[in-house]
């Protein structure tokens, strides 16, 4: 696998390395379809985490939070299980952070994603 790499501003990198592969790869990927808002992508608005419709203001079921996050995880291309799942929400700061490692088929890899 081989994707076009972000810098850590998520901006396109112009120089250098500007390819990732195999668990970076899939680690980027990750992060990339996390922070994929549902309906923001203009050609298929039906991909993305449902943020606004699910889970931003609506932490009474946080298992249904999870769920969503896990399952978003898992269908990543390259990812053969989740080894771990770790959901961080501080009510004072509204930052959230999600991390965890999966297996890749390239071998283990953590990811982690925060808006704070």
């Amino acid at each position: 696998m081989i994707v076009r790499g972000l810098d850590e501003n998520g901006d396109i990198l112009t120089n250098g390395i500007m390819f990732v592969r195999d668990r970076e790869c899939v680690r980027q990927t990750i992060v990339t379809r996390l922070k994929l808002f549902l309906g923001e992508y203009f050609r298929d608005i039906n991909d993305g985490v449902p943020w606004f419709q699910s889970i931003l203001g609506k932490f009474e079921n946080i298992a249904a939070v999870e769920s969503i996050l896990r399952t978003r995880i898992a269908n990543t291309d390259g990812v053969v299980r989740l080894l771990s799942f770790n959901l961080d929400y501080d009510g004072v700061t509204r930052a959230l952070t999600v991390s965890g490692s999966v297996l890749t088929q390239f071998g283990a890899q953590e990811f982690e994603v925060s808006n704070g």
